[in-house]
């Protein structure tokens, strides 16, 4: 069948949206009907550095709902007409961590089904992530397909396949952040707010959201943190301390990417407390910590450094728990949602201008 897809032929190039062609699913797979799907920095890091090892040309995006339209013989998963949210982070069941039961650790050896082409060329595409849902179709291995509740509409369902699970995720089961905790989040974009909004879900007493630019800090205060730290104005270490009367914080989640920021996620902590690494780093990058000397620093203070890739999910577990709590107003993913617009090339490149420059949380496309 022909369908429409968001291309790019090479990394740092242009996307454009072009026919694609889809095969029916094989064994193990299901064919997809887009819905919508989310824009991410994590596209855009896979534009730029290139699709973590997959080759190009790559069918763009990682983030989407939909319904099942059709599925591959032998195949054990759900049905065709089902409602689905996406997911990249399925624990493959045969890497290292798997084989020995630590399945939120899995490394997500996954690699998109050869079904998809580029039309005008023939070339495989291959999506984003094992995915592409910037497409009016996809196909996926049918354990990547998770059921949701046909309540939740499938603009608000897309978050939870990478940035809302990614950083609800990160605060629970990654930072294991608990009722009475004090937490700090750095970095409130789409994954910042959402581990704002999971350490709100946790019972967290006090959290503190960072960022530089003044309308993320009214978004989490919006969505569940009690003290914002306008880090354009103050060091926020030394704010985050203050605010803790010198204390620090059980779990800080740094959500930029930016490294430098992991070393000040690791020295707002208290002692015995945990940071959360959540952020796509730079290629070649590097962190240095305060180890030793100060009330800071990582040693005395016997800090715990974790980083997760995706917010260490079971999808099949906690996606249909995340719709659950969104739909009974837990979990606030209306507000996340800045814009919905068509699959176009105009609509994209204003998607992502808009998302680096820090005016959205979430533009949603709907093929």
């Amino acid at each position: 069948m022909e369908a429409l897809g968001a291309i790019v032929e090479r990394p740092g190039g242009p996307v454009r949206v072009e026919p694609i062609e889809v095969d029916a699913p094989g064994a193990g797979e299901v064919l997809v009907r887009v819905h919508a799907s989310g824009v991410c920095h994590s596209d855009h890091w896979a534009i730029a550095n290139g699709n973590w090892g997959a080759p190009f040309p790559m069918l763009l995006g990682h983030e989407g709902a939909g319904v099942v339209e059709a599925v591959g013989r032998d195949t054990d998963g759900p049905e065709a007409g089902t409602p689905v949210v996406l997911s990249w982070a399925v624990p493959c069941g045969s890497c290292r961590r798997c084989a020995r039961g630590q399945v939120r650790r899995c490394a997500h050896a996954w690699r998109q089904p050869p079904r998809v082409r580029l039309a005008r060329t023939g070339a495989r595409l291959e999506g984003t992530l094992s995915l592409g849902t910037l497409a009016t179709y996809t196909v996926v291995h049918a354990a990547q397909a998770i059921p949701v509740s046909a309540d939740l509409d499938p603009s608000l369902a897309c978050l939870l396949g990478c940035g809302v699970s990614t950083g609800v995720g990160g605060a629970l089961q990654t930072g294991g952040v608990a009722a009475g905790d004090t937490v700090a989040v750095i970095g409130l974009g789409g994954i910042g707010l959402a581990a704002v909004q999971g350490a709100r879900i946790a019972g967290a007493e006090r959290i503190v959201g960072i960022d530089l630019v003044a309308r993320k800090l009214e978004w989490a205060a919006g969505l569940g943190a009690t003290d914002t730290v306008d880090a354009s104005r103050e060091d926020p270490v030394h704010a985050v301390r203050e605010l803790t009367a010198g204390v620090g914080v059980d779990v800080a989640i740094e959500a930029t990417g930016v490294p430098a920021c992991v070393a000040q996620a690791v020295a707002m902590c208290s002692g015995g407390g945990v940071a959360v690494a959540i952020g796509v780093p730079p290629l070649q990058s590097e962190v240095t910590l305060g180890w030793s000397g100060d009330d800071t620093s990582a040693y005395p203070n016997k800090v715990s450094l974790r980083v997760t890739d995706g917010g260490d999910p079971i999808p099949s577990e906690d996606f249909p728990r995340m719709a659950a709590w969104a739909l009974d107003g837990r979990l606030d993913l209306g507000a996340m949602v800045t814009r919905r617009v068509e699959l176009t090339e105009d609509a994209l490149e204003e998607a992502f201008r808009s998302m680096l420059a820090g005016e959205v949380i979430r533009t949603v496309v709907r093929p």
